[in-house]
């Protein structure tokens, strides 16, 4: 006999797990890079003449490595990264949005030890009916814009 799932209330413990796991596991702080919420006024701005100013948003913790996956030649590596699903949520609820994939869709990359990735992917992990765990497929990105880390300031 199987329990019956459809009145549980989620109870927030894989949750906690997941980020508790992240953490132990050697977690890192990867950026989710965003448009800014205002656009560049400036006329430089207006016409595309200046750089592209980007939010980086902090989630953490993470975990990233490289995809296992069969290469063949010429292809870019495969990367992935684990999110914990509390991090995404703070993000969300920071900027007001609908939801994870809101967040994900506005992404233009991310930066992980002050190198750029493109999403090619994102999928979650779920227990009870609440999500625990974010996992984003990412490559290299073929054109490096100056990135800034927040904590080191901007790059040469």
């Amino acid at each position: 006999m199987c329990a019956d799932l459809s009145t549980s209330i989620p109870s927030g413990r894989a949750r906690r797990l997941a980020g508790a796991l992240l953490r132990a596991c050697g977690g890192t702080i990867a950026y989710l890079q965003v448009p800014p919420a205002t656009g560049d006024q400036k006329d430089g701005g207006q016409l595309g003449l200046d750089e592209p100013n980007f939010q980086l948003l902090p989630l953490s913790p993470a975990i990233f490595h490289k995809a296992r996956k069969y290469m063949l030649e010429g292809q870019p590596q495969r990367y992935e990264l684990r999110i914990s699903a509390e991090a995404v949520t703070a993000q969300v609820a920071s900027l007001q949005l609908a939801s994870a994939s809101a967040l994900f869709g506005m992404a233009s990359g991310v930066v992980v030890g002050g190198e750029l990735f493109m999403i090619e992917g994102v999928s979650s992990f779920e227990d009870e009916g609440e999500v625990y765990l974010y996992r984003l497929t990412l490559r290299t990105a073929t054109s490096q814009w100056p990135l800034q880390n927040p904590q080191e300031g901007p790059q040469a």
